[in-house]
């Protein structure tokens, strides 16, 4: 899909006047960001770990958690911790464990199979965890739904403490506590947590009255930073604060599986949030994708080497495995959607597909489509669906609300979400998001728009500039790397380059005053649109700016993100 330009507006006048030792680009990427103050920009461009991080004992229901787990300790309850299956839930569920291990209890770890049990609690789960003799379950990442499922325990004479960070509905499970920042009367001000975020908070509150040092909370914002970053949690904020940080641990962490998992990913020196994201966190969550995510579990916890070693590989193995399973699955969805492109949401499924890829599939079929995408694995009973917006005037969960009459079970963000539903409803669920998407959209909302911060010049591209943009990092949610418009730029040099020839590398040039500067370029998967241009071409580009570092020798590179020949 042609996707529109938007360049921002400048920022005012008035503002640029306001602080002085700030350049205009700065400015202006200040001002997108909404960062309009000198306290939230000294937050953002310095973030402090002892005064930019709010008091835990804010969250509605901390105290009382601390308490429970003490009164566990004190009558040798047996625990268990329910962790959800990704990456956000199992470094979550590696946080409780380490609470746990301050007062002495070893738990239980119960994590869901994501392709056989699903999202979240399930009542069989609690029904094996009742065997077990369990008293006391802390779900982290999940539990906020699961009405049913907790008044199963609490018939069990379990204890439910709820540790979520994803959407309250209407009715909330009737748990023993519930620590979420987004419920009602919970007066901690900053609501976008992740759920390995909210498990940390519940640490840091135990850290102070324990009276440990504030190192030893430190060095597990490895787990928080990875957790944050591939749960597309807003890196505004205190989530900054937490990642930036984070990334440092995560760059001299002391745990063998992690130092293991990046050495197979390849990633060498200090960790960024691209890393994080498009390297490291899909091998955490190849787990359950493809096998189980107690095998992301025992790597992070394990102190073994032989062990690391071996988790790590087999992670490696199921991430490979995932990307072909996603290449295939894609390619039938694509097909699938084409034949229904006339429809304001895209909603398809089949038998073949697995749960563990149907999120990633709706993620891209989305982006392709610019449309609400939902993609579900289908079996005799029922279908286990994902959903991925993102589109504007298009909210998930309101969505969801509208037809949860229909639904088994459901939860999630306004832009993610999955939910269960018998397979005799599937058509009907699909009718009724269908309808929904037909009142909440707009032919003009189903365009993307590439937000571009501003429109430069081939002098800017230095390595001043690049220096001014790196002091935005670390990247994220809501604070995304900076999109800049080139404009009049002349293809000398075109090629394919990657193991699949999909990438296209340009090398570009413009005439500047009496010279001419040349910069390469790169377009990742645009391979497609070589037909529309030839050497001699002149086109705009919306870009990234990069540094190529290359056997010792390091450049500017610009990754074109969209183009239009003039």
């Amino acid at each position: 899909m042609k996707k529109v330009w938007k360049i921002n507006k400048k920022a005012p006048e008035k503002f640029l006047e306001k602080f002085p030792e700030f350049s205009k680009l700065t400015l202006q990427l200040l001002w997108d960001r909404k960062l309009t103050t000198q306290k939230v920009i000294d937050e953002f461009f310095s973030p402090d770990y002892e005064q930019d991080l709010h008091n835990p004992f804010l969250l509605k229901d901390v105290k009382k958690t601390i308490k429970r787990i003490e009164k566990a300790s004190k009558n040798n309850e047996k625990v268990a911790i329910f962790a959800d299956y990704d990456a956000d839930g199992i470094c979550g569920g590696i946080i409780l464990y380490e609470i746990l291990a301050v007062y002495g209890i070893k738990p239980e770890v119960y994590i869901p199979d994501r392709n056989t049990e699903g999202y979240g609690l399930n009542l069989k789960a609690v029904e094996q965890i009742a065997q077990q003799g369990i008293k006391l379950i802390l779900t982290v990442d999940c539990g906020i739904t699961d009405v049913e499922e907790v008044k199963l325990a609490n018939k069990l004479r379990i204890d439910v403490i709820i540790i979520d960070h994803h959407q309250v509905l209407k009715n909330l499970p009737k748990a023993y506590a519930i620590i979420n920042p987004k419920q009602k009367k919970c007066k901690y001000p900053f609501k976008e947590l992740s759920g390995a975020g909210v498990a940390f908070k519940l640490l840091q509150a135990v850290r102070i009255i324990q009276g440990f040092p504030v190192s030893w909370e430190k060095w597990l914002l490895d787990l928080v930073a990875i957790s944050t970053v591939t749960d597309s949690m807003k890196l505004l904020g205190e989530n900054r604060t937490l990642v930036k940080y984070g990334l440092i641990v995560l760059s001299q962490t002391k745990r063998l599986g992690l130092n293991v998992l990046m050495e197979k990913a390849r990633i060498i020196g200090k960790p960024t949030t691209h890393m994080v994201g498009f390297m490291l966190g899909p091998r955490i969550n190849a787990a359950s994708r493809i096998d189980h995510g107690t095998v992301a579990f025992r790597l992070l916890l394990t102190k073994d080497k032989s062990e690391a070693e071996e988790l790590a590989q087999k992670l490696e193995n199921r991430n490979q495995e995932r990307q072909r399973q996603m290449e295939r699955i894609m390619n039938e969805a694509r097909k699938k959607a084409k034949n229904n492109c006339r429809n304001k949401i895209v909603f398809e499924g089949d038998e073949t597909w697995t749960s563990g890829i149907v999120g990633l599939v709706a993620q891209r079929l989305r982006d392709e489509f610019w449309k609400p995408a939902f993609v579900c694995q289908i079996s005799k009973n029922h279908a286990v669906c994902s959903a991925r917006g993102g589109i504007a005037g298009f909210n998930i969960i309101d969505a969801l609300n509208n037809c949860k009459n229909l639904l088994e079970e459901y939860g999630g963000h306004p832009f993610a979400a999955a939910f269960r539903v018998d397979i005799g409803n599937l058509e009907k669920v699909k009718n009724a998001l269908e309808k929904f998407a037909e009142r909440k959209l707009k032919k003009e909302d189903m365009v993307e728009f590439l937000d571009i911060n501003a429109e430069i010049d081939i002098d800017d591209l230095n390595w001043k500039t690049f220096d001014e943009i790196a002091k935005f990092e670390p990247f994220g949610e809501k604070n995304s790397m900076p999109l800049f418009l080139l404009k009049d730029l002349k293809i000398i040099g075109m090629r394919n380059v990657g193991s699949k020839e999909n990438h296209l590398k340009l090398l570009l040039e413009k005439e500047t005053g009496d010279s001419v500067k040349k910069i390469n370029a790169i377009g990742f998967n645009l391979v497609d649109s070589c037909d529309k241009i030839e050497l001699g071409d002149k086109i705009n580009i919306v870009f990234e700016m990069l540094s190529n570092e290359w056997n010792g020798t390091k450049e500017l590179q610009l990754k074109i993100i969209d183009f239009k020949k003039v």
